[in-house]
């Protein structure tokens, strides 16, 4: 019998397999009283040591599995409230340097790991290009959510259009430096994986023109399968694209005709009835649509994602929706979510007469200016 020989050569195999350990030293400068800590992509944590007059260490542990992490410095004596970092363990000593008094830039990682020094590549060019806007990003949204309701509407829109003027440059900076890095790694096997950290649906055009000259082996991988997938339907919902067909039926069990319609301007309202957000909203769009005189220029498409009948239709009735509703009872399995790219709740779309794309993936705090604007300027 063959069958005790191939189990004696795997737990061979498995004793000889090399174990995997990890060490850390690290320079803080500045920081008198903080914490270094690693976490699991799940947020648990895995190592951890105090901080003290800017020098840490943890000694050599066993690395249960090497792979993705992230890492965090906090100073307790002043919290920027920066996002943690990513970084890739596998055996050896790893060197983490940050720079006094900007704990929220990629620190300086020096380690025998060929992919970390990939990822510290990318995430430096990217803190080079993208931080400033960045930063601005964050702090227009803040202002908005903490000014917004008490500002004119002129102060208002000048706020929204310093934001996207901000988000736009993060966006051309970001695809700047994702390309700037496969010009550099141009067989990089984790450009899928930084590929997929990107809001690639900003800008399908750009990013899947970068995508076609990935690695084989990062077109490979499990996300760049789906990347490759997702952009294949991104690039066909830009600004200026023909929007694809809606299927499904009304709650009167008829099927759905766009030409019914008979609107200018269209919002498509992506929701689902067990989504409280997508429901809150819809009282935002109750307003909205009161504020337009001429409703033969503004009309509402809500296209549900829900699976089960009575939740859409007590939803519509609890909500007290009266424009058109559609949906094909399918979920996240609908065609219409695989069609339009949607993968959150709500989404919203903005379509002309023609059935044009307008706008697409808007933020609901932009969806009245939006829809104010266009109708400005197609009286």
């Amino acid at each position: 019998m063959k069958y005790p020989y191939i189990i004696l050569l795997a737990l061979i195999a498995a004793g000889c397999r090399k174990k995997a350990f990890i060490e850390f030293a690290g320079n803080t400068p500045g920081i008198k009283n903080g914490v270094f800590i690693v976490k699991t992509l799940n947020d648990s944590s895995i190592f951890g040591e105090n901080i003290k007059d800017g020098k840490f260490t943890i000694g050599r542990h066993y690395l249960k599995a090497p792979g993705y992490y992230t890492i965090n410095v906090t100073d307790n004596d002043y919290n920027d409230n920066h996002e943690p970092f990513e970084i890739y363990l596998e055996n050896g000593k790893y060197t983490v340097e940050t720079e006094a008094g900007k704990l929220f830039k990629y620190p300086k990682i020096t380690s025998p790991s060929k992919i970390q020094q990939q990822l510290s590549a990318f995430y430096t060019l990217s803190d080079s290009l993208s931080i400033g806007a960045d930063r601005e990003v964050k702090q227009l949204n803040a202002e908005i959510k903490a000014k917004g309701n008490g500002l004119s509407s002129v102060a208002y829109t000048q706020l929204l259009n310093r934001l996207s003027a901000a988000e736009n440059k993060m966006i051309t900076n970001n695809i700047t430096a994702f390309k700037e890095f496969v010009k550099q790694y141009p067989n990089s096997g984790i450009s899928a994986h930084l590929m997929a950290k990107l809001n690639y649906d900003d800008d399908p055009p750009s990013y899947y023109s970068i995508y076609k000259t990935l690695s084989p082996a990062a077109k490979n991988t499990d996300e760049g399968k789906e990347i490759g997938d997702k952009l294949s339907h991104l690039i066909k919902l830009v600004v200026g694209a023909k929007a694809p067909v809606i299927y499904g039926k009304m709650p009167d069990g008829k099927a759905f005709d766009q030409k019914t319609l008979n609107k200018r301007f269209i919002l498509v309202d992506f929701w689902r009835a067990g989504n409280d957000f997508s429901r809150q909203n819809h009282q935002k769009l109750i307003a909205l649509l009161s504020q337009v005189n001429d409703k033969n220029k503004f009309g509402i498409l809500s296209v549900s994602l829900d699976s089960k009948p009575d939740w859409w239709t007590s939803a519509i009735k609890d909500d007290h929706l009266t424009w058109p509703q559609v949906s094909d009872l399918r979920g996240d399995y609908s065609p219409n979510a695989v069609y339009w790219s949607i993968t959150k709740i709500p989404t919203y779309y903005l379509l002309n007469r023609n059935w044009t794309i307008v706008e697409r993936d808007i933020y609901i705090r932009n969806v009245d200016f939006e829809v104010s604007d266009y109708l400005k300027k197609h009286p």
